[in-house]
């Protein structure tokens, strides 16, 4: 039992949610001890797998600020405005169907799917917990036909996915296109993240792509392009959100070997989006001598860069290697994380050295690499790069969020 509660604690990831955890596992030793006597270990030990189950992957309050997938996020933020309709395919934890929520409002319609059976049980918790009145979850397997059935297989985090011959439970199919004929639902934006089955996805939503021309943020990978091909050939352009550069093949994309997270746009709205506007104005080059280093290798801007507000792409230089270590990248403005990747060094010098930050007022960053296990004697740090996107300056933030 101890062990329980000491992994549901360390998933949590604040001490807002070390609180929310403390008092969910109080209620529950509460309930287990008015269990009759009779109960078993066996018993009491499956109640506190349940709790686990849905309450062990919890989102920061959706006052607070999310560091979930920060690109992304920053696309959302953009396109979900008060009474649209947006899907979140993929919703995993929760976390884009509640910030579409809450910027969607309540005249707004969010259609969140998760075919994870594994992972379902968070979504609701979290959906709740974060009081999305105006979000619907759907336990589908987003693909290319309804009524059919596939199996999930597990992944090592939460990136479970569709694969012939796996175990489990099968899951029900939906095709968009159904879903929308049904519904009357057309959405405007569209978040699709279903590790691998994005394709078939699509594949299942040609007459919304043909007519709906919703703008979509897909994962992509470089060495499979055939989603981009797909609604390339439906006239939408592609643009990566860590890079903020036009992709017109595989080549384009700063980060070569994982996956990335790409918006599509309509031709046809393109002249209104600023993401399709390639002016990218240098401001600073900063040294690597700018930057002081912890005992462990880490680095830090010592003297912080003040900046107006705008959108701007921190792009940092440095090689790694090492594999042994877990660190945190990004920027802080004004003593505050706004911007943060967690992985290993070399795959973050390989994948994730582009850093996009929205200052809403004028504030004062600092780029950082902080090592939270480990070191890495390999990590070369030469500096980094402050670029303004100034297309940006002219688009509103949520007006409530």
């Amino acid at each position: 039992m101890r062990q329980t509660i000491l992994a549901i604690l360390r998933r949590a990831t604040g001490t807002a949610q070390l609180r929310q955890q403390v008092a969910l596992l109080e209620e529950e030793v509460a309930r287990l001890l008015q269990a009759p006597r009779g109960s078993t270990a066996g018993s009491r030990h499956a109640a506190l797998e349940r709790l686990a189950r849905h309450a062990d992957f919890p989102l920061q309050a959706w006052w607070e600020r999310s560091l979930w997938e920060p690109v992304v996020q920053l696309a959302v933020r953009d396109h979900v405005r008060p009474g649209d309709i947006a899907f979140d395919v993929g919703a995993n934890a929760g976390a884009f169907a509640l910030q579409m929520s809450r910027q969607a409002g309540p005249r707004g319609t969010i259609c969140a799917f998760e075919a994870s059976p594994r992972i379902i049980g968070r979504t609701q918790h979290n959906l709740l917990q974060a009081a999305c009145h105006n979000v619907t979850l759907y336990h589908r397997a987003i693909w290319n036909r309804s009524g059919d059935f596939v199996h999930i297989a597990e992944g090592s985090h939460l990136n479970d996915r569709v694969e012939t011959g796996a175990g489990g439970i099968p899951v029900p199919t939906l095709a968009l296109d159904d879903f929308i004929a049904a519904t009357g639902l057309t959405p405007s934006f569209i978040k699709m993240d279903i590790e691998g089955a994005e394709l078939e996805a699509l594949r299942g939503s040609a007459r919304l792509i043909a007519e709906g021309r919703p703008i979509m943020a897909l994962e992509q990978a470089p060495d499979d392009m055939r989603c981009h091909e797909l609604l390339v050939a439906a006239g939408y352009l592609a643009v990566d959100l860590g890079s903020y550069k036009r992709i017109t093949r595989g080549e384009d994309f700063a980060n070569p070997t994982g996956v990335n997270n790409v918006l599509f746009v309509p031709e046809e709205k393109a002249a209104a989006s600023p993401y399709l506007d390639p002016r990218q104005e240098l401001v600073a080059k900063l040294e690597a001598g700018a930057f002081t280093r912890d005992a462990a290798g880490g680095a830090r801007l010592a003297q912080p860069m003040e900046l107006p507000a705008g959108r701007y792409l921190v792009r940092a230089d440095f090689s790694a290697q090492g594999r042994d270590n877990e660190v945190y990248a990004g920027v802080e403005a004004d003593g505050e994380t706004v911007f943060r990747y967690h992985t290993f060094t070399a795959f973050m010098a390989e994948c994730y050295r582009d850093w996009v930050v929205q200052l809403d007022r004028p504030g004062r960053i600092v780029p950082f690499l902080r090592f939270l296990n480990g070191s890495d004697a390999t990590l070369d740090w030469r500096g980094a790069e402050v670029i303004r996107l100034p297309a940006f300056d002219t688009v509103a933030p949520p007006l409530v969020f």
